[in-house]
């Protein structure tokens, strides 16, 4: 028979493998947040507008042995909106892992490919950020 004192000894605590990543940009007239982690085999990408934070959206994308393109499912948000599927899917099949992608952006048409462009800049400036090891 063991002791409380002993039971507890016999877990230890493991480091923390997550890494956070986080920078903001302007396009257009709005001021936009992005916050990365980056788990051991995937990836999870919050974008939205720099002072509310809300997540109202969540997208998860992977890439599968049986299809050519990533597939996907939302798992929060409105099926309407396709913005973070899509960015999802290429995020994907860029970095070959799967990803979470929160997009919480009011964005239109117009400003859409701004912000996108800027996130993929961060990327390139930022390899270490898409790079498993």
């Amino acid at each position: 028979m063991t002791t409380d004192k002993e039971e507890v000894t016999k877990h230890q605590l493991l480091p923390c493998s997550f890494k956070f990543y986080d920078f903001n940009f302007e396009a257009g007239q709005v001021r936009f947040s992005c916050h990365i982690i980056k788990m051991e085999a995937s990836l999870y990408l919050w974008a939205g507008d720099f002072p509310t934070g809300s997540m109202n959206d969540l997208t998860f994308a992977l890439l599968s042995q049986y299809e050519t393109l990533p597939i996907s499912t939302r798992l929060m948000g409105s099926l309407a909106d396709t913005t973070s599927t899509n960015f999802a899917k290429r995020l994907a099949k860029k970095i070959g892992k799967p990803v979470y992608v929160s997009f919480n952006i009011g964005t239109d048409n117009l400003s859409l490919p701004a912000v996108e462009k800027r996130i993929f800049q961060e990327f390139k400036e930022h390899p270490e950020i898409l790079s498993f090891d």
